[in-house]
């Protein structure tokens, strides 16, 4: 197998845990389904305070889902830090004591 047939299957499999961890923290914070009524709403307050909290607590429920999962969490935990979700809470949704 060349390199870069295995660095596209690579990113295939990336992409799929991604969709999957999506999915299961939907079902785990029991998300609205696209193009319903409170998905609108959901949708139209993303930018305000709780939209934000939302947002974060999704970020979180990834970070653990993958942790407890056996995925490596690292892009999920750098998405979070990007949003400026603080390392203590990323640190307690992967259930370590600090961020390296």
């Amino acid at each position: 197998m060349s390199p870069a047939a295995i660095a596209d299957a690579a990113d295939a499999v990336a992409e799929k845990i991604d969709v999957l961890l999506e999915r299961a923290a939907d079902a785990m914070m029991v998300a609205p389904n696209p193009g319903s009524p409170r998905w609108h709403q959901e949708r139209e307050t993303r930018g305000s305070a709780a939209g934000h909290g939302a947002l974060e607590q999704r970020m979180l429920v990834e970070i653990a889902i993958a942790q407890r999962a056996g995925v490596d969490p690292r892009h999920e935990i750098d998405r979070a830090r990007q949003a400026g979700v603080s390392s203590l809470r990323i640190a307690t949704a992967a259930g370590t004591s600090e961020q390296k």
